[in-house]
């Protein structure tokens, strides 16, 4: 097995009481457990890893991780002797995501140079040697992925340090400077319960159909209100990500549930937005009218992009993503037209939280209509972007 230069087929875990201290939602042992099949990847050859048990450690209360989530490592708790080549561990070791080939790397010494047959010896010295290099590799590089825990005392700081590099690549601004550091305070909180990330995503639904009463009602309050509120659900949208990498629970089934219910969070927004600023008093009749057609048809708009995710949600091919694949049509061919600067600039504009935040700011200043007005004009554009990305696809005949 290969990565990052490393090559090794197995890895004993000196396991003590703190293989169940409990960080960010996991004990440390299954951490560990999952952070070494992130590391191994996907390929056919395992990593055997040994968890090697403290010999104070009564028997009852020894456990192994669920070995159906490790698919690319072998679990035994079987050791007679150590061979030369080992590589080394400990349940003290907090691995951040895809920090174990930085481990392993920066630990590169920590393997078994001679053969330890010596049963009850093993343990001691495989800690000692552990302890000697980890302590001298201790300040060479604060910006390593991994930590060697002293005790509890050291969880919040290392808990939140964790948190921190669970956001994604593509946040936008908004979404790294303000709703990330928001949403990872509550994930912090989701984390010490068993909330699912499935069972979040569809429980924060809840507040777009709040925010459908105050927009509906066409005054400026509920413009405020409306907005705020779907600000809020933005923010909170982030946490479901955030526990899923926390505990390693990402999967395509929930990466779609949440796309649709952002879909469905978007339908309500633009569709009560058009029926309340149609409801205002005090602006003639065919204003009024302009503001129920606009909701209305990104209301459409956004719905076809809904119905087509749908449909791919109950199709075979479960290796693609219609939001993905839409997002890089809709770049591309704005690329064609743009130029790759400008483009990126206006991607960023429109991104999520971005846009969101700009839509709370909008309706503070008394202008609701600009934002109906901006997603009305953003469907249509990125609808016709699309279509003609598509068409222009399409083999040309003769």
């Amino acid at each position: 097995m290969t990565n990052e230069g490393c090559r090794f087929d197995r890895v004993v875990i000196l396991a003590d009481e703190s293989a169940n201290w409990k960080i960010a939602g996991l004990k440390q042992l299954e951490r560990l457990g999952f952070a070494l099949d992130e590391f191994s990847g996907a390929t056919e050859d395992k990593i055997e890893v040994v968890i090697f048990w403290k010999p104070e450690i009564p028997f009852w209360q020894r456990w192994l991780p669920d070995c159906s989530r490790v698919p690319h490592v072998q679990l035994t708790e079987s050791l007679v002797s150590v061979e030369p080549g080992t590589r080394i561990l400990s349940t003290r070791v907090l691995v951040e995501r895809n920090g174990m080939a930085d481990f392993f790397r920066t630990m590169s010494a920590a393997i078994v140079e001679q053969s330890i047959a010596d049963s009850s010896q093993i343990w001691l010295q495989l800690l000692e040697q552990f302890e000697r290099l980890s302590q001298s590799v201790v300040h060479v590089d604060e910006e390593r992925r991994w930590r060697v825990l002293e005790g509890p005392r050291d969880f919040a700081t290392n808990e939140r340090r964790l948190l921190q590099h669970l956001g994604k690549s593509q946040d936008g601004i908004v979404a790294k400077y303000l709703n990330r550091p928001i949403s990872q305070s509550i994930t912090r909180l989701l984390l010490r319960s068993s909330i699912e990330p499935g069972t979040w995503t569809i429980s924060i639904l809840v507040l777009p159909l709040i925010a459908f009463y105050f927009l509906v009602r066409g005054d400026y309050n509920g413009f405020v209100i409306g907005t705020a509120v779907f600000h809020i659900y933005n923010i909170l949208d982030g946490c479901d990500g955030e526990i899923a990498r926390a505990k390693y629970l990402e999967s395509e089934k929930g990466r779609r549930l949440d796309a649709s219910c952002d879909l469905i969070a978007n339908l309500i927004f633009v569709l009560c937005l058009g029926v309340g600023l149609s409801r205002q008093s005090g602006i003639v009749p065919g204003v009024r009218v302009i503001y129920f057609l606009e909701g209305v048809v990104a209301f459409l708009l956004t719905g076809i992009r809904l119905a087509r995710y749908l449909v791919e949600l109950f199709s075979r091919d479960t290796t693609c993503i219609v939001s993905r694949k839409h997002e890089q049509i809709v770049t591309d061919s704005s690329e064609r037209l743009f130029g790759r600067k400008l483009t990126s600039i206006l991607f960023q504009l429109t991104k999520r939280d971005t846009a969101f935040l700009g839509f709370l700011l909008l309706s503070i200043a008394g202008l609701a209509p600009l934002v109906l007005h901006f997603f009305f004009v953003y469907s249509v554009i990125t609808l016709l972007l699309a279509k003609r990305d598509s068409a222009a696809r399409l083999p040309r005949r003769g």
